[in-house]
């Protein structure tokens, strides 16, 4: 895959896990992050240009496990050798400015 990356990314040491809200399910995991946009790993395909609503776990208080919720926008998917995970690029739609917040403590 041709890099076309236009902002610096962060490598997570700590994945932050992702939920769907509607059945509270695991989705994956953020793998990396940017100010626009994430990286996120999971056990199932998702649909190129597909729009997806996800909340992602805020560590920024520890005291608490708490999420915030997200739009995003899938750019490109790909699996592994044995299509067992998945990697996909994912654009935030609109993000809150608390989901703003979190991404910056990233940067």
């Amino acid at each position: 895959m041709d890099e076309k990356r236009r902002e610096p990314r962060t490598h997570l040491i700590y994945y932050l896990r992702v939920f769907e809200p509607d059945t509270n399910n695991l989705f994956g995991h953020v793998v990396d992050i940017s100010r626009h946009g994430v990286l996120i790993t999971s056990d199932r395909p998702m649909e190129k240009d597909g729009l997806y609503r996800l909340e992602i776990e805020d560590v920024s208080s520890l005291d608490e496990l708490s999420t915030v919720d997200v739009e995003v926008q899938c750019r490109w998917c790909q699996g592994d050798a044995a299509n067992q995970l998945y990697d996909a690029g994912f654009q935030m739609v609109n993000p809150s400015p608390r989901m703003s917040a979190v991404l910056e403590t990233y940067q």
